[in-house]
């Protein structure tokens, strides 16, 4: 005898009984119990046997019925165990059936609209068989408390789409509610969805992955009271609305998206597992580690409201699929190819798909090295009388260009942040798309490509459903990109713009147009024959001629009709007046130079036609622009509005290293008239490792004398250049000025309070700007040259600890004659000669202060000599308070490779001498806002 009954497993070991029976199983097994407490159940006529083995098989069936089968077949005996364990123990928070969603209770979803305006449509008719499956998924929403009967004014109709089954094939039993009216009137979310470069830099050195689902995720999430009216929709029987969060609004992925990552953050599970929607991935190091983190989420999972879908989800792997792309340790790898449909271009077996490749080709003609040169074997193909024949320079030529397409500086990397546009086209051959985005410098470069054959059913079909499919396709194809940001669809059919399309008598169309309702889009109607990328991935034909034998080279972005309108519009009087003009068959005004034929431009065209070569070919400088525009074009001015609208180019003047500096001729400290009226200080790195834990060099040095101190040390830190200090101050001598970087240690206020208290003055030098303190840079480069020197001259010294071979370097230093001064720096300080010249006797038969005297007059001479020097390409400087310029952006060091070199513009404030100046550029500091005048760019307007 076999019965179904309903039973209630309970989660507590301490509970002594196996089972605890109820009346209705009582009733239902007709079981009795004797004197002893024994329970029997009746038999008929065969008598009666002790319920105790009806128990057993009972509990049996019951284990059963609740243990959840995963598919754990890729882990060992043991792995199998312990995470099938784990399971078992959470059961309760797997899903029985597709309506088991539990419930999210401290959040709520809302629907904003951006005006209130009622939308309501009619039922869409359906047949009886898919009216029946509606009903009864109807039936069961009712029964699962997700729906409630609606008087609503909205209304959305319902269809059945198709959906995939376990086997493979497609069943017609996915219930879809058409919301896409509604879409246009909700007011989007904005909610940052994980980035697989992120996920790289958490998951790094993990080992074991899962990845989870929510089952039916956004029925989790109960939909605010005030806002479910906005959410009814109608069947031929009924009108309803939804009580919880429902597929099909656009909003509905980024507000579940905000909701669960927001639980895994509260429950602290955020250091190990992120989440894309409805899917859950999480990473560890080891196995063991990776059992603790599954029970963890699982466990958070069931007490925040949410059921897992167990035939989803992936335990325990070392290798998994999420966001695209296949993670395993360390290494990521995309499942859709990107670039694939242009790699695999099939090779050209005519002249027009030479002229389909070469369509798509124009776009990107400025990133292929000698495009001319490249090209010319497929462009000779197109000659007239030249016989079509594909050889190998064809071929070299052909890969050549497709790796260019496939490769840096053609593709960008994506940012979600940018405006992103989707082209898409669609032939009878099949549907190709391009995603692309818009860089800092305006330009739209790539960033991916699609394409995809049709099959024989689809290639029947009428246009407006290729069109409509290669917008679905190209949308789930990059959907981890797309979903959850405004994007722009670039279509070449014009019943797409407004995607208002009668679907009510087409179930395929119908279902195209809701699964491209969940994306945040707007389409956007251009003609074909701007679309040449598209259509050369569907494999349609550019409708466009290609002359090879035309005079007059014209880039992409300029039309004949450009030419003509600027030669009828404007008055050339001007220019023509002293050259020979000559009209050619299309009314255009050329004149003859170096025997070479040039179209006439005026002023105003000819500074547009600069600005615009300059930002399609990825600003190109002065000689670039030259050779692109003078063999074609005539204006007597036009090298001269060349020069001058590069030197004004912002984006050029802030990003481009080749900008030198033409300003800041050679300045003077002081110059210092006695020992330690002027001072600078300034630390030397890279020295850890060669038998020392010290790191660090910090150097005091003497502008007079050229006398050095030094100190050795593990850090840079305040205390350091105080004791480095001290080294001058504590025999009494009067530091009156010292010259400094802007390091955290020297701008501390515990080292500034030091300085105070011995009436030191501290000046900083500019920002970025070490040649500043250039004494300290010079003697820098000599002490590290001699202790290189020392540290390799024998194998003795490589054991020695280097800050004990330092101080043997800084002693000579001192005792060596400076070639400014002419005297050792320890003399000048100290009174005490070299050991040369006390070998001769020459100690105390010299006049210190005659000497520093001299050493004064040398000094300035060797200073004025290298001021000549330095000064002969350099201009006077031409900045004044109020001006606006560019200021460079920090040590190159000290920022990312493609950060900005220099940034503005800023308002000078301050002239404090002829080559420092104080500039608004936003620092709180004011010493961190002072510039030298090298490293300021003017601003023209």
């Amino acid at each position: 005898m076999v019965r179904d009954v309903f039973v209630f497993v309970l989660d507590n070991t301490d509970f002594s009984h196996n089972f605890l029976i109820g009346l209705d199983l009582i009733k239902e097994f007709k079981l009795c119990q004797d004197e002893n407490l024994n329970i029997f159940q009746k038999q008929n006529s065969r008598g009666t046997f002790c319920s105790s083995d009806v128990l057993r098989s009972a509990k049996l069936a019951c284990i059963n019925c609740i243990q959840l089968k995963a598919d754990l077949s890729h882990l060992d005996p043991r792995h199998f165990y312990l995470v099938n364990k784990i399971i078992q123990k959470f059961n309760y928070a797997f899903a029985k059936n597709n309506f088991d969603v539990g419930n999210v209770c401290v959040h709520e979803a809302a629907v904003k609209l951006t005006e209130h305006r009622y939308v309501y449509r009619k039922p869409y008719r359906c047949n009886i068989i898919d009216q029946k499956e509606i009903e009864n998924q109807i039936s069961e929403l009712f029964k699962a408390g997700l729906i409630e009967e609606s008087t609503s004014p909205f209304a959305a109709p319902v269809t059945l789409a198709f959906k995939k089954q376990a086997d493979g094939s497609r069943k017609k039993n996915r219930m879809c509610i058409d919301y896409s009216y509604l879409n246009k009137l909700i007011v989007p979310e904005s909610q940052p969805f994980p980035l697989i470069e992120d996920l790289i830099v958490k998951a790094r050195d993990c080992q074991w992955f899962s990845v989870l689902d929510i089952n039916m995720a956004f029925w989790s999430i109960p939909l605010r009271q005030k806002d479910r009216y906005k959410t009814a929709f109608v069947t031929q029987t009924g009108h309803y609305n939804w009580k919880c969060l429902p597929f099909g609004l656009k909003t509905s992925p980024a507000i579940f998206q905000r909701i669960l990552r927001n639980v895994l953050k509260r429950n602290g599970l955020d250091e190990f597992a992120v989440n894309y929607i409805d899917d859950i991935l999480v990473f560890s190091k080891s196995f063991e580690e990776h059992l603790i983190h599954l029970e963890k989420i699982m466990d958070a999972i069931f007490k925040e409201g949410f059921r897992l879908n167990l035939s989803k989800c992936n335990f325990a792997k070392n290798r998994v699929k999420y966001l695209g792309h296949e993670i395993e340790n360390n290494l990521t790898r995309p499942i859709f190819d990107n670039v694939l449909p242009v790699r695999e271009f099939p090779i050209p077996r005519n002249q027009k798909n030479i002229r389909q490749f070469l369509g798509k080709v124009n776009f990107y003609h400025s990133y292929i090295p000698n495009s001319a040169m490249v090209l010319a074997p497929l462009h000779n193909l197109l000659k007239k009388n030249v016989p079509f024949r594909w050889d190998d320079r064809c071929q070299k030529s052909f890969d050549f260009v497709k790796h260019c397409l496939c490769s840096e500086p053609c593709l960008a990397i994506f940012n979600p942040e940018k405006e992103t546009v989707v082209f898409t086209d669609a032939s009878l051959e099949g549907i190709g798309a391009v995603l692309k985005q818009k860089q800092d410098n305006g330009s739209f470069k790539p960033v991916a490509y699609f394409s995809k054959k049709l099959n024989e059913s689809q290639k029947k079909k009428k246009a407006l459903f290729l069109e409509c499919l290669a917008i679905k396709e190209a949308l789930n194809y990059w959907r981890y990109r797309l979903l959850g940001i405004p994007f722009e669809i670039v279509t070449d059919h014009k019943p797409l713009e407004n995607m208002k399309i009668n679907t009510k008598f087409d179930d395929e169309l119908r279902e195209l147009i809701l699964q491209i309702s969940q994306f945040d889009y707007k389409v956007t109607y251009k003609p074909g024959k701007t679309n040449l990328e598209a259509d050369c991935l569907s494999r349609n034909p550019v409708l466009e001629s290609h002359d090879a034998s035309s005079e007059l080279k014209v880039v992409n972005f300029l039309q004949l009709e450009d030419l003509l309108k600027d030669q009828k519009s404007v008055a050339l009087d001007r220019i023509t007046k002293k050259i020979n003009v000559i009209n050619d068959t299309n009314n255009l005004l050329f004149t003859t130079c170096k025997k070479s034929k040039k179209v006439i431009i005026s002023d105003e065209f000819a500074r547009e036609l600069i600005k615009k070569a300059h930002l399609h070919f990825g600003h190109i400088g002065v000689k670039q622009l030259e050779l692109t525009l003078l063999p074609y074009f005539y204006n007597s001015s036009l090298k001269n509005f060349i020069l001058e609208f590069t030197k004004k180019c912002s984006v050029c003047i802030k990003n481009k290293t080749r900008i030198s500096p033409t300003f800041g001729p050679m300045s003077h400290l002081g110059p210092a008239s006695r020992p330690f009226e002027y001072m600078s200080v300034d630390t030397i790195g890279g020295f850890s490792g060669n038998n020392s834990t010290k790191r660090y060099i910090h150097l005091l040095v003497d502008h007079f004398t050229r006398f050095a101190y030094a100190i050795c040390s593990k850090h840079q830190k305040a205390p350091d250049f105080i004791k480095l200090l001290n080294l001058a101050i504590q025999k009494g001598n009067n530091v009156t000025n010292l010259l400094a970087d802007q390091y955290t240690g020297l701008n501390s206020s515990i080292f500034k309070q030091f300085l105070k208290q011995h009436n030191v003055r501290l000046l900083f030098t500019a920002v970025d700007c070490p040649f500043s303190n250039g004494l300290n840079e010079r003697l820098n480069q000599t002490l590290v040259n001699r202790l290189r020197c020392k540290v390799n001259e024998n194998n003795d010294n490589k054991k020695r600890p280097w800050p004990i071979l330092f101080d043997e370097c800084l002693n000579e230093y001192n005792n060596t004659i400076h070639s400014a001064t002419q005297f050792s720096p320890n003399y000048l300080m100290n009174g005490v000669h070299p050991p040369i010249l006390n070998t001769l006797k020459h100690k105390g038969n010299s006049d210190l202060e005659k000497d520093r005297n001299l050493a004064f007059i040398n000094s300035q001479k060797n200073h004025f000599l290298n001021k000549k020097r330095y000064d002969r390409n350099k201009r006077e400087p031409i900045f004044q308070v109020g001006q606006l310029v560019f200021v460079h952006h920090g040590n190159s060091l000290n920022r990312n490779k493609l950060d900005e070199i220099r940034t503005g513009p800023y308002k000078i404030l301050k002239r404090i001498s002829n080559c420092l100046f104080e500039v608004d550029s936003g620092y709180q500091k004011k010493e961190s806002n002072i510039y030298h005048i090298s490293k300021m760019f003017p601003f023209q307007p």
